[in-house]
Parts: structure tokens; C-alpha cells; sequence
């Protein structure tokens, strides 16, 4: 249950017939999905801290 649900490598098709941006997110194939959900809630949460500092300096 603990398996991520990802496609195995014979069913993704060749790098040439995929776009640039999926060729780009290929790249982050190998990375588990916590971390990239990491990254994106620190993202998100130091953009919060910006704005309300922006907010609060007025």
C-alpha cells in the first residue's frame, strides 16, 4: 500500500514523442513525492510570510 502510483518504465512512452514540459517533470521522476510536496508547502508558506510582512510594513 506504501507503493507510490507512478508507471513503470515500459509503460511510458519514449522521450522523443513527449513535450518540453514533460520532459522537464522527467527529470524529478526519481524523487519521491514527499519531498516535492515539501518543497511546494515551504513555497507556499514562505509566500505567505512575504505577503503578510508586506502587508504589516505599510
Amino acid at each position: 500500500m506504501d507503493e507510490e502510483k507512478r508507471p513503470r518504465e515500459s509503460d511510458r512512452p519514449d522521450r522523443s514523442q513527449l513535450t518540453g514540459i514533460e520532459n522537464f517533470y522527467e527529470n524529478f521522476r526519481k524523487v519521491p513525492l514527499k519531498y516535492l510536496d515539501l518543497f511546494i508547502g515551504l513555497c507556499v508558506a514562505a509566500l505567505v510570510l512575504v505577503i503578510a510582512l508586506g502587508i504589516l510594513n505599510r
